[in-house]
């Protein structure tokens, strides 16, 4: 356990952004409600000539039971935001006009709630109109001459199908689509920031999911796939087109899906893609030949999936990407440098946005006691200067000391890494509670960010109450390249549950967690992980599975992404019953002992609730263990209504409170 020690102590020693100061005795731990009212900063987008970055701001409206997000903008040279929206609802997404003249962004508002495009001069006033398309707009890009506007949406109802629906209803046949669940490409010029009629751009038979425009605006790309079904995003490719009557001309024909990212004058199209039908591997961006041809790699030397950034005339590519359990900008000079990285380790940095001439680059840094916010730089590097503060009332709580952890697993000594929050006020040599929080994919990540929670588990509110809380990056998570990423296939509920148990083991050994007090919890993959484990062994005295998977013969069927367990497992189930069985938490669910809480969305497509249901009431009539399922109405995959973000919270924290109590309190009475 030397190796841990080493790290932790590392991580003592790196530099996080700064907090308001406030004395610590005046200080205390965040509660639930705490969480809730947390401000979300996202999508910074950088004005072209570098004055501005806007950006949106989410918040819960519990009223309305929904989120509201806001569109907000600050000048990069200092000054105070300025919000630009005020509304309930949902403003979104915005885009610079090619002058930096306006914003142009999605809104609900409007009176039949259909998301439009909407416009707004940077130094505020009255948003205006730009679109009135029937069916609501799903993406935009406006040219860059400023003349058009490109956007993603779904026709209206045919005649001939408004006729069918009359007669026959709308029975909803499997594999087959009708014709207005198809998103199409349209364009539309502009004139005074409003669109005329658009004229459609992409053919029958193509479902469109995302475009750019060429630089001169004579051109777009986009990506489409040969069905409206999520399952076919592996069949996607690209493709150009120059006008409303001329073939779309396809461009890429990679296994795996493409999508474009970028236009770029030094390189032409950029385009992202693995080149692999099915599996973990990264995620490369490629430049695609005006006259035709193969591919040129760009991001090859880069270990971890590349998401772009900026590409300068002399041909230095910037990239974002994934380094552990933290986030970076990487600098590649064309065509065969190698990436380096132009971003210090101290922070977590993400959503990168560059000027048009590329000196500037806009961002949001966090750390683990400051949430995410604004900042800009040199693109080239240098000291980043932070331009908002959305949640000043994070100085008034003490926050449990982060620390970057590693252990040998003990599958075969694969060095794993996780995330460690100790109690507030933890004092070295104490023994405390441990709880796993697992995140999901499995290419998830657990970064060392601001995570006051972590979708439906109150890490900092654990810390205040006592706990430590560990998050592992078991193999198969994604920031430590692609093998390590791979390590996992063919063998979920395997040696990557044993990566995850290794580390409570590991933090035993350190002497940091009671043996007898040790909790799991996770969403999604990370339920998977939890209703395995509990099978696998009864050290955990409380259980808490969200959206897990356990019997995945049944859940080929039931999910909306099957192939997934082909990438994981190989064989379908039918090839190989046996392997889908031993791999299966519900065929071994007469051995769980551990009191279990089990979360679902009621329309949750990816884990459809039957999963929940089926381990349930296994537990339930075997009677070896106490367990609670709550199901909430409408959710899908992750719940989003802010009134039951509270529930899901509050019955996480009551149900490890009640059964792994810190101190010697009264429990928490049942549900």
């Amino acid at each position: 356990m030397t190796n841990l020690l080493r790290m932790m102590a590392f991580s003592l020693a790196l530099p996080l952004l700064a907090v308001s100061p406030i004395a610590a005795q005046d200080r205390r731990p965040m509660e639930i409600e705490d969480l809730l009212t947390l401000a979300s900063v996202s999508d910074p987008r950088i004005s072209p000539d570098g004055r501005f970055v806007a950006y949106v701001v989410t918040t819960m409206d519990f009223e309305e039971d929904a989120s509201d997000s806001e569109l907000w903008v600050v000048a990069t040279d200092g000054g105070a935001p300025v919000r630009l929206t005020q509304r309930e609802g949902r403003d979104n997404g915005p885009r610079w006009s090619p002058n930096g003249d306006w914003l142009a962004f999605l809104s609900d508002r409007g009176d039949d709630d259909a998301v439009q495009v909407h416009g707004i001069r940077p130094d505020g006033g009255e948003a205006w109109a730009v679109t009135a398309w029937p069916t609501g707009i799903q993406s935009f890009r406006l040219s860059p001459d400023g003349e058009r506007i490109a956007f993603v949406a779904r026709p209206e109802k045919s005649e001939d199908q408004e006729s069918f629906e009359e007669e026959r209803g709308r029975p909803d046949v499997w594999g087959e689509f009708y014709q207005d669940e198809w998103s199409h490409l349209w364009v539309a010029p502009l004139a005074d920031g409003r669109a005329g009629e658009a004229e459609r751009h992409s053919p029958d038979g193509a479902f469109v999911t995302t475009v750019v425009w060429a630089p001169d605006s004579s051109r777009l790309a986009y990506a489409a796939r040969p069905a409206p079904d999520l399952r076919t995003n592996r069949e996607a490719n690209v493709y150009v087109v120059d006008a409303a009557d001329a073939a779309p001309r396809q461009v890429t024909d990679m296994p795996g899906g493409e999508s474009p990212v970028a236009w770029t004058t030094a390189r032409g199209l950029i385009v992202a893609g693995s080149g692999q039908a099915l599996g973990t591997y990264n995620r490369r961006l490629f430049a695609v030949p005006d006259a035709g041809g193969a591919l040129a790699p760009l991001t090859d030397g880069l270990d971890e999936h590349a998401g772009f950034v900026a590409l300068t005339d002399d041909d230095l590519l910037y990239v974002e990407a994934a380094e552990g359990t933290g986030r970076s900008r990487f600098r590649i000079a064309l065509p065969d440098g190698e990436p380096e990285r132009v971003t210090d380790d101290t922070t977590f940095r993400r959503s990168f946005t560059t000027t048009d001439d590329g000196t500037i680059v806009a961002f949001l840094a966090e750390s683990g006691t400051a949430p995410a916010d604004v900042h800009v730089a040199d693109v080239s590097g240098g000291s980043p200067r932070r331009l908002t503060d959305h949640n000043p009332q994070v100085s008034e709580f003490r926050l449990g000391e982060q620390r970057v952890v590693t252990w040998p697993s003990r599958a075969d000594g694969e060095e794993i890494e996780g995330v460690l929050t100790l109690p507030v006020g933890y004092a070295e040599g104490d023994r405390v509670p441990l709880l796993l929080v697992i995140h999901g994919g499995p290419s998830g990540v657990s970064a060392a960010r601001f995570v006051a929670r972590s979708g439906a588990y109150p890490i900092s509110v654990f810390a205040g109450r006592g706990y430590a809380v560990m998050q592992p990056n078991y193999r198969g998570s994604t920031g430590y390249g692609e093998t390590f990423r791979g390590l996992n296939r063919g063998d979920i509920s395997g040696r990557d549950w044993v990566d995850i148990d290794s580390g409570v083991d590991a933090l035993i050994e350190a002497g940091i967690a009671d043996p007898d007090r040790l909790g799991v919890m996770g969403w999604s993959f990370g339920g998977h992980h939890t209703f395995w484990g509990i099978t696998q062994t009864d050290r955990y005295r409380a259980a808490s599975a969200g959206a897990g998977a356990n019997d995945l013969i049944s859940m080929y069927s039931q999910t909306d992404l099957p192939e997934f367990y082909q990438t994981y497992l190989g064989p379908r189930p039918w090839e190989d019953f046996d392997l889908y069985e031993a791999r299966s938490a519900y065929r071994f669910v007469e051995r769980v002992v551990t009191p279990l809480l089990i979360q679902v969305g009621e329309r949750d497509e990816r884990v459809p609730a039957e999963q929940s249901i089926q381990f349930y009431e296994a537990v339930r009539a075997i009677g070896k263990a106490e367990t609670s399922l709550v199901i909430y109405p409408g959710q899908p995959h992750g719940v989003r209504a802010p009134r039951l973000v509270r529930d899901l919270l509050t019955r996480n924290l009551d149900w490890f409170e009640r059964w792994i109590p810190v101190g010697t309190g009264e429990t928490t009475a049942g549900y």
